[in-house]
């Protein structure tokens, strides 16, 4: 029997799951300030998940939906205490009344503890009452378990094909632009890329069918927002493959509708994992890292797709530099951080992840070495396509290196089994 566990909810005044959903499952109760999710409006985008300092909102694969704890709303509107509160032999849980106005002066000093998120990201409501006598090495008890996260390899082939269609299309426009050379079948190729980026991303999706839902919170969500750029940037690159093609005018304005739609959109996927419940995504570096993607494997592909040339090739190798640098300030970061999570992603990223991040730097490393010697557009082949091999085993790594802040799930999971 699979045990999914959804550990309490602190229905927080400002709560992340609810602002950041794209279909707006998550609702607070006006009356009683409850959190509720609904899982018929639910697609299983597991963004909750990322965005919960405490790590409530459980993923159930069998589903298809997150869960999470409502403080027994049904019971609560009979009158009756949640099963937790009569459940608990000791009384060390009740519900209180939580006066707004109050508990924005108090959070810090009644909702924080050792070892616990900091209640600053979404003012929780719980309060916790600790003992007198506290000893002074009191923190989480697991600590120094740590484990690599799931892959989300949907996510991963997502993303880094959108970042290297953008790019390619970008390098594609700015060809046509200065050099006055037409690519119809680099940019067929491109779109093609697109489309199958697009059509990967539906499979990390719970309940799929129900993809086009994601578009409905695109005023507050960042993923409403990535799915919307991303469709009008693949609605302008069909146009502007098909202008190619069929010898249309506009093609230098369709190109540069492509490109801006294309940018924006790697934008938002980037802002998308500024997650405050994953320190090691919420940094500038996330969204340096998915811009030199888009410029790096752009201007590979550009070298694959329209030949090799001086341009194409000086731009990659820029490119490529410029994110070792750039993932090199990174491992520093974490390797000096006096965050837990932050240190315990440079801890598995140098023991059970260090193979494959060795992997990612040869993959890189040695397709710049030899980019210099690429002369023809099949010796350039081989040379490419291992970069961007090396950006799929790097976007791997993003995901399973990550560290979430939340309430000791290692120790709660234990308990659930």
């Amino acid at each position: 029997i699979r045990h999914y566990l959804s550990m309490g909810c602190n229905h927080c005044l400002e709560p992340t799951c609810m602002t950041g959903c794209p279909v707006d499952a998550f609702s607070k109760d006006s009356v009683t300030g409850i959190v509720r999710h609904s899982a018929d409006a639910c697609i299983g985008c597991q963004y909750c998940t990322w965005n919960c300092s405490y790590g409530v909102p459980q993923y159930n694969p069998e589903r298809g939906v997150v869960g999470k704890c409502d403080m027994c709303y049904g019971r609560l509107t009979q009158g009756q205490n949640p099963a937790c509160v009569s459940a608990c032999p000791e009384g060390a849980i009740r519900i209180e009344t939580v006066r707004t106005a109050e508990w924005r002066e108090e959070y810090r000093t009644d909702a924080n503890s050792p070892g616990m998120p900091s209640a600053d990201d979404s003012l929780s409501t719980t309060r916790i009452t600790l003992p007198a006598r506290m000893p002074r090495d009191v923190g989480k008890v697991d600590l120094g378990r740590l484990r690599p996260e799931h892959p989300h390899w949907p996510l991963v082939v997502m993303t880094v094909l959108t970042q290297l269609s953008v790019g390619a299309f970008t390098s594609i426009w700015l060809l046509e632009v200065f050099s006055a050379r037409l690519h119809r079948s680099a940019a067929l190729i491109a779109l093609l890329v697109a489309m199958l980026a697009l059509s990967a991303s539906t499979l990390h999706l719970g309940r799929p069918i129900h993809a086009v839902c994601a578009l409905k919170m695109w005023r507050r969500s960042w993923l409403s927002r990535e799915v919307l750029l991303f469709t009008l940037f693949a609605n302008a690159a069909t146009a502007y493959s098909a202008a190619l093609w069929l010898g249309l005018p506009g093609i230098i304005f369709l190109g540069g509708l492509t490109v801006l739609f294309g940018v924006a959109g790697v934008g938002a996927s980037a802002r998308l994992y500024l997650a405050s419940g994953r320190p090691a995504w919420n940094s500038p570096f996330t969204i340096m890292e998915f811009f030199l993607t888009a410029a790096l494997l752009g201007s590979a592909g550009a070298t694959i797709l329209t030949g090799a040339s001086a341009l194409t090739q000086s731009a990659t190798m820029f490119a490529g530099l410029t994110t070792l640098f750039v993932g090199g300030l990174k491992v520093v970061w974490l390797v000096r951080s006096d965050v837990h999570e932050l240190r315990g992603a440079s801890r598995l990223l140098f023991t059970v992840l260090s193979s494959r991040l060795l992997l990612r730097y040869l993959l890189l490393g040695t397709g710049l070495f030899l980019l210099p010697f690429a002369k023809t557009h099949w010796t350039s082949v081989p040379i490419a396509l291992a970069i961007i091999a090396g950006e799929l085993v790097g976007r791997y790594l993003f995901f399973v290196s990550v560290v979430p802040t939340n309430m000791a799930t290692e120790y709660l999971s234990a308990e659930a089994a």
